[in-house]
């Protein structure tokens, strides 16, 4: 009887490691000695050059290390966490000033007064302009995991990826209801967030755009938690999301197209308000392979910055000035 017993748990445990490995492997049937699979994945990793977008690149390099957030302030001012610090560069990439850390930023966002919000693990803080701590706000939930932060001119919005859902709180850090908490009475399916990467953005309009990466969709909803719309699709090639879940990043641009990265295998891409594929800013032939954290932000003029970690750097995409139009 106790053999039967352990040959069942035995049985178990390996039909759940496949399992686990099918969901790993969008190739099915992956190994290095399969050719095929290892051509499926190398043409994955190809960008289509007919979709690349014409942009010119540079680069800038902050004075910290392990940076882990992105975000550019009204005056393109544009300012980066670290594991324990912050440090706000000017948009040409001038150092200005750095602000020592008790613990890692997660992510960061910045007010039309120009307050600095920084995520941590369970809780924000607020910091103004000069780099003065403000505020320090109570932990929603012990075991939150912040991981985007955005603001309007009445609320502040933070994704949880541990609890799966954006909590609302109002200018001065008091909780005021969540957004997209699952309910299955009202078959409401929530968000899925397989990893640490859950991200959302603030519209023109004040509504907010939330990345649902394990149905690989960006869900939309009012200040006040209603549900809108949605789009997007799970696809190996450019017009949709790879992988178990994606995109990782996103951001919004003035004009009010979407600009969104994905994780691992590397596409940062560009959509129309609809949430049509205009094109790919930058393919996985640029970047390591398996990178992750590409944060995104868009400053006023249009320039599009990718956090770059594996080398402590950020990249800046614009159009080529012959393509750049005046009014």
């Amino acid at each position: 009887m106790m053999k039967t017993f352990f040959l069942l748990i035995l049985i178990i445990a390996l039909a759940a490691t496949g399992v686990i490995l099918w969901q790993m492997n969008p190739c099915g049937n992956c190994s290095p000695s399969n050719k095929e699979c290892q051509y499926d994945l190398m043409a994955i990793k190809k960008t289509d050059t007919n979709l690349l977008l014409r942009t010119h690149t540079q680069w800038i390099k902050p004075s910290l290390s392990n940076l882990t957030a992105l975000v550019v302030d009204r005056s393109d001012r544009i300012i980066v966490g670290s594991l324990y610090a912050i440090e706000i560069l000017s948009a040409q990439g001038t150092h200005i000033t750095t602000l020592p850390l008790n613990e890692p930023v997660r992510c960061l966002t910045v007010s039309a007064q120009g307050d600095i919000f920084a995520g941590f693990n369970d809780h924000i803080e607020v910091f103004d302009q000069a780099g003065i701590r403000k505020m320090v706000w109570k932990s929603p939930d012990p075991k939150a995991m912040l991981t985007s932060i955005a603001v309007s001119s009445t609320h502040v919005f933070a994704a949880d990826c541990a609890n799966r859902i954006v909590w609302r709180f109002t200018l001065t850090g008091e909780p005021d209801g969540q957004i997209g908490h699952k309910d299955q009475v009202q078959r409401k399916e929530g968000f899925v967030v397989p990893s640490a990467f859950f991200d959302l953005a603030l519209a023109a309009d004040g509504s907010i755009w939330v990345a649902n990466p394990g149905v690989h969709r960006l869900d939309h909803f009012t200040a006040e938690g209603v549900f809108l719309n949605s789009w997007g699709h799970f696809s190996m090639d450019a017009k949709g999301f790879c992988g178990c879940c994606n995109p990782s990043n996103m951001a919004l641009m003035p004009d009010g197209d979407f600009i969104t990265s994905e994780k691992h295998i590397v596409r940062v891409k560009r959509y129309d308000a609809q949430g049509r594929l205009r094109g790919v800013i930058s393919g996985q032939e640029e970047w390591p392979d398996k990178a992750v954290g590409l944060d995104l932000a868009v400053d006023s003029s249009g320039r599009i910055l990718v956090l770059d970690p594996t080398a402590d750097m950020i990249r800046i995409y614009t159009k080529p000035v012959s393509e750049i139009t005046t009014p």
